[in-house]
C-alpha cells in the first residue's frame, strides 16, 4: 500500500476554473506520487489514471471518495472546484445543516444514492425528513433550485440514455402533490408504490384518465403507466450537477 506524506499544499494554488482532469493531476503532483503510485492507492491501472488525467473517462465515486479520505483533499474542491483544496473536517469540509441555503454561491441538499432509495421510498410514506442522508453541494445554483425541498439523485440504469446515464447526478426540486395533474413536459423522479425511477412526462392523463404515462428516452426501454392514486412523489429534474453530456 502507498503510504502518503500529509504535507501542507504551498507550491500549488488551484483554481475553480480547473477541469475535473486537471484536479485530478493537481492532487497526485501535489502529493508528490506518480502515476503508478496514484494507481496503487487507488487500486486502479496507471493507463486509467493517465486517462482520468487526460479528461478521456470520468472518475468513478468511489474513486473520487478514496482521494478525498486517503488524501485529504476537500470534497468540495474535488467533485466542484470550489472552496479551498485542503480538507478541513472529517467530512471534507463540505456538510452543513441541512435546509439553511446560503445567499451567497452555494447550496447544501440531501444526497440520495442508488443503496439509499428503498429507504427513501420509505421515508416518503412517513416524516419526509431528509437528515439522515448525506449532504451535497451545490454551487452557483440556479434560482430555481435555491426552492426548499431541492434533492440530489443519482442516476441509474440506462433508460433516460443518451442525455441521462448512470453515475450522473442530478438537482431536483418538488412538486406538490396538488399540482402533480397539472405537470406536462420535462422529466422527473417518481415515487409510485415501493418504486422510484426517472423517466419523462409527455402527456398528463391525471385528470381525464386518472394515470400518468412516464417515457423513456431510451426507445429500448419502453415506458410506465402509473395510477394517479399510487404517486407518492415527483420531483422535476433542474439540473446536472456532475456527468458529462455527450
Amino acid at each position: 500500500m502507498t503510504t502518503v506524506e500529509r504535507k501542507k499544499i504551498s507550491s500549488v494554488s488551484p483554481l475553480p476554473e480547473l477541469s475535473m482532469a486537471e484536479r485530478l493531476k493537481v492532487v497526485r503532483q501535489a502529493r508528490g506520487l506518480t502515476q503508478q503510485q496514484m494507481a496503487d492507492l487507488l487500486n486502479v491501472s496507471r493507463p486509467t489514471v493517465a486517462q482520468l488525467e487526460g479528461g478521456r473517462h470520468q472518475p468513478s465515486t468511489e474513486v473520487l471518495e478514496a482521494i478525498v479520505s486517503d488524501l485529504e483533499i476537500s470534497r468540495n474542491w474535488l467533485w466542484f472546484g470550489g472552496g479551498p483544496m485542503e480538507s478541513t473536517g472529517t467530512n471534507g469540509g463540505d456538510v452543513v445543516v441541512f435546509g439553511k441555503f446560503a445567499d451567497g454561491e452555494y447550496i447544501d441538499c440531501p444526497f440520495v444514492t442508488v443503496p439509499v432509495r428503498a429507504g427513501f421510498v420509505e421515508l416518503i410514506a412517513t416524516e419526509g425528513d431528509y437528515g439522515q442522508y448525506e449532504t451535497m453541494r451545490i454551487y452557483n445554483p440556479s434560482p430555481e433550485l435555491r426552492k426548499p425541498g431541492t434533492l440530489v439523485f443519482e442516476i441509474n440504469g440506462d433508460s433516460m440514455e443518451p442525455q441521462l446515464r448512470a453515475g450522473m447526478l442530478v438537482a431536483v426540486t418538488p412538486v406538490p402533490l396538488a399540482d402533480i395533474k397539472y405537470t406536462v413536459s420535462g422529466v422527473y423522479v417518481a415515487t409510485f408504490g415501493n418504486q422510484l425511477t426517472i423517466k419523462r412526462i409527455k402527456d398528463n392523463d391525471l385528470l381525464t384518465k386518472q394515470q400518468l404515462v412516464l417515457h423513456s428516452d431510451n426507445p429500448q426501454a419502453g415506458m410506465l403507466t402509473v395510477a394517479g392514486e399510487d404517486i407518492r412523489g415527483l420531483w422535476k429534474v433542474v439540473d446536472i450537477i456532475r456527468g458529462r453530456v455527450e
